[in-house]
């Protein structure tokens, strides 16, 4: 009889101990399944936080003499080297707030990590002005003309208005015009000012250095280049890479280029530079590397890493319970073997 109690306690502690290991297994699963949606909300989180409530910029209107007019937010990614909403579409029409125009940028794709250029639109006119470079750093910044007026890179014939932000350190876009002139003052960032140079002195274009010759109002080839050269402020050895690249090597030997001020942006790839033409998306299609990617990927590890962490823990203790659960079930069973030896003995 009492054996038969024995075997079946030990029979019950066996299902048991199997049982726990069931539900542990369980409770891993939830935890997992809890670490994932932890993850995804995070994941989620993260993604407002990077757009937050868009990317606002704003126009003074009243110090272009636009007041009252319809103003457009005319914007060029240069990294795809195309618009985001075709010249004079609704979408890009400012809200005004007196003679201060706001419009989202990120209702029309600007997105964290790459670099556009602004044109600012009067609608009514037809008046325009120059190429202002942005990214999502601008956002609430007011952008204000300087009462300057800017050379359009693609017909020298006309003039835009010059623009800048009131706090950003991004501005007009540098450019080499049709005529060899340099305008704008800020180096995109899918190119570089020697590559800049370089296009200026191969393209067959109206970027390009055969062109700025018809116009050259007597200049030699060697003054035109010495004199691009110098605006763009590339040193001497900036200047004679670039001549051999183009296969100029003998030309521009008399330089006085002034040495590089540091500003240009180093970028992987290279592209021309062309600016806008009235009422047209005209720009540079040369494309560069985006930022973007970088970020998303250091989103993605940390979400991984997040979720790889919660699960770890979870598992392990866990794991130190159905070992003390089944540590038990031996010792009991140790018992019962030894105390039915000593019976049988007995």
């Amino acid at each position: 009889m009492i054996k038969k109690m024995l075997s079946l306690a030990l029979a019950l502690m066996l299902v048991l101990s199997v049982a726990a290991v069931g539900f542990s297994a369980a409770q891993v699963e939830v935890a997992e399944e809890a670490a994932s949606a932890e993850v995804a909300d995070q994941g989620a989180e993260s993604d407002v936080a990077s757009t937050g409530d868009g990317c606002t910029i704003k126009f003074d209107a009243a110090s272009a003499g636009w007041s009252g007019a319809t103003i457009l937010f005319y914007i060029y990614d240069l990294e795809a080297g195309q618009e985001l909403a075709a010249w004079g579409s609704k979408k890009l029409a400012g809200t005004a707030d007196g003679d201060i125009y706001s419009f989202d940028a990120s209702t029309i794709g600007v997105v964290d990590g790459k670099q556009y250029f602004v044109i600012f639109n009067n609608k009514d006119t037809t008046a325009e002005t120059y190429q202002l470079l942005m990214d999502t750093s601008c956002a609430g910044d007011t952008a204000y003309c300087t009462g300057n007026s800017i050379e359009n890179p693609v017909d020298s014939n006309k003039s835009s208005l010059e623009a800048k932000w009131q706090n950003s350190s991004l501005g007009p876009r540098l450019a080499i015009t049709s005529i060899g002139n340099v305008v704008g003052e800020t180096c995109p960032a899918n190119t570089t000012k020697q590559e800049m140079f370089e296009t200026f002195l191969t393209s067959d274009g109206k970027d390009g250095l055969k062109n700025a010759m018809n116009f050259a109002g007597g200049k030699t080839e060697d003054e035109i280049i010495n004199s691009v050269a110098s605006a763009l402020g590339l040193s001497d050895s900036e200047k004679a890479d670039a001549l051999a690249k183009a296969g100029k090597g003998g030309s521009g030997s008399g330089t006085d280029s002034k040495t590089s001020d540091g500003g240009t942006s180093s970028k992987t790839s290279s592209g021309s530079s062309s600016g806008s033409s009235s009422g047209s998306s005209s720009g540079s299609s040369s494309k560069a590397s985006s930022g973007s990617s970088g970020s998303s990927g250091s989103s993605s590890s940390s979400s991984s890493s997040t979720k790889s962490g919660a699960a770890s823990n979870t598992q392990t203790g866990q794991g130190e319970t159905v070992l003390f659960i089944m540590l038990g079930v031996m010792v009991a069973a140790a018992g019962v073997i030894f105390f039915m030896r000593k019976k049988d003995r007995a």
